[in-house]
């Protein structure tokens, strides 16, 4: 230090530790942001590209038109009817005026969620910063959110619940419950930060986002909030209804595979004792249908129904997955599966518990996606089917999720593995499950405790013989 300098040793350690901390910060990268372009679906593209990957598609609908021919000669052969399966659609999507109504309830109180943030952001823009007030303010008005997550919820359960809704009509209620409070959650995220960092005597202006743009992003195909999103220049009508076919299409498909090869291995349970052998080979037989109606939920939800709203709200980013079918590793498969859930849990859970929550802890922000992640799911088959049985919380939790942390390279015998463990999975979980239905409606408990509904009916019926 030079004889005439003023700094002090204790100001050297101050500058170091300034210098030090901004280091830090500079060294310190965030976790990048979603970026939103306009591209189309990935099968759109093979698709409307390639003529093999077409000619693929069509041997498969070749393929599901022989089954069903082969349906329909068996039942009108050997019992003088056919049933093409449109009555177990009829029953599972029964009781729709009240998926309606619990729409409209659900869709008012998120509009009403928009019009607590405006008034709140409105009224504190107008507010002192460091006034006691705007404190009290940001209390009043922040502080009932979780509530609004937790009644929401138990609002969807209640109405399944008390209407004994079918499970098709049950499933519609309860997702679109946890779709749009996954929006109010992204819209509040995005923009609260905004209003609280918004200083009330400064130059800069602040655009609070209309209803406008809180109403498209209702809509929108994507749970994560921006301002303006890439469009397209028109809808085509045509695409329009090619999507639409293909939804009903895998609607008649889901009936047709359960009414042709699920129902009837599983109906009699509870009426007769089965084996453990007869119920193993059971389970593993039913790893095709499994996979197909894996595959199929895929098709529907992720490329059919999100390109049927993203076409007629000109939404131009549609990479709604990508190319999962090549994964050799569950953690691969978790990030490409399902675009749409996979940027809300990166963006308003990993991406915060990592930068705010955990002191950039990668494998705690991991967890506690999965763990969200699973609860959710099995939350939903529970008040779908009216009973509990946490095979799914089992498989995604205990099972994906420490597969998930397994690194693996990429290769044909891999990616065989992968399809092969994706199969047998599916079709135990869709056999299990299935088993479980049964089980309560051909042996039914008398009484309804806690108890009763938790423990697995197909355990405690006594329907398994040796």
């Amino acid at each position: 230090m030079s004889p005439n300098s003023n700094i002090t040793p204790m100001d050297e350690s101050n500058n170091y530790a300034k210098t030090s901390h901004s280091k830090i910060k500079i060294g310190y990268r965030p976790l990048p942001e979603k970026k939103f372009e306009a591209r189309n679906s990935l099968l759109t593209d093979l698709f409307e590209s390639n003529p093999h990957i077409k000619t693929i598609l069509h041997v498969f609908i070749a393929t599901l038109l022989s089954l069903f021919v082969n349906k329909v000669a068996h039942d009108y052969l050997e019992k003088g009817e056919i049933d093409l399966g449109f009555g177990l659609i009829h029953d599972g999507f029964g009781k729709l005026h009240v998926a309606i109504c619990a729409w409209l309830l659900f869709f008012t109180t998120t509009c009403l969620c928009y019009l607590s943030f405006f008034i709140w952001a409105r009224a504190r823009m107008s507010l002192f910063p460091k006034s006691v007030n705007i404190k009290i303010w940001d209390t009043i008005c922040l502080l009932p959110l979780p509530g609004y997550y937790v009644l929401s919820f138990r609002l969807a359960a209640s109405i399944v619940a008390i209407f004994r809704l079918p499970q098709a009509t049950a499933a519609i209620i309860l997702v679109e419950q946890i779709r749009m409070a996954m929006k109010v959650h992204a819209f509040i995220r995005s923009n609260v930060p905004k209003v609280l960092n918004y200083k009330t005597h400064s130059e800069q202006h602040l655009t609070l986002p209309s209803f406008k743009h809180f109403l498209y992003f209702l809509f929108a195909p994507t749970l994560i909030y921006r301002d303006e999103y890439p469009r397209t220049s028109s809808v085509r009508k045509s695409f329009v209804m090619y999507r639409l076919l293909e939804i009903l299409g895998v609607v008649l498909f889901y009936s047709f595979l359960l009414n042709r090869f699920l129902f009837p291995v599983y109906q009699d349970f509870g009426l007769r004792k089965f084996t453990w052998n007869e119920i193993i080979i059971s389970i593993f037989e039913s790893a095709i249908v499994g996979i197909l109606i894996l595959t199929s939920t895929f098709f529907l939800i992720l490329h059919s129904v999100q390109n049927v709203f993203a076409e007629l709200l000109r939404f131009g980013d549609r990479m709604f997955y990508k190319d999962w079918w090549t994964c050799t590793s569950f953690s691969e498969y978790f990030r490409t599966w399902n675009i749409v859930v996979h940027d809300w849990l990166y963006t308003y859970v990993y991406k915060d518990m990592y930068e705010i929550i955990t002191a950039k802890n990668k494998t705690i922000s991991r967890f506690a996606v999965f763990v969200i992640s699973a609860v959710v799911h099995e939350w939903v088959l529970t008040h779908m089917f009216g009973f509990f049985f946490p095979a799914l919380f089992i498989y995604f939790f205990f099972g994906g999720a420490l597969l998930s942390f397994i690194k693996v390279s990429r290769g044909t015998v891999l990616n065989v593995l992968f399809w092969y463990m994706l199969a047998v999975g599916s079709g135990s979980l869709l056999s299990l499950y299935t088993l479980e239905h049964f089980a309560r409606q051909n042996a039914p408990i008398q009484g309804n405790s806690f108890r009763d509904y938790c423990l697995p009916r197909w355990l405690t019926c006594d329907c398994i013989g040796k």
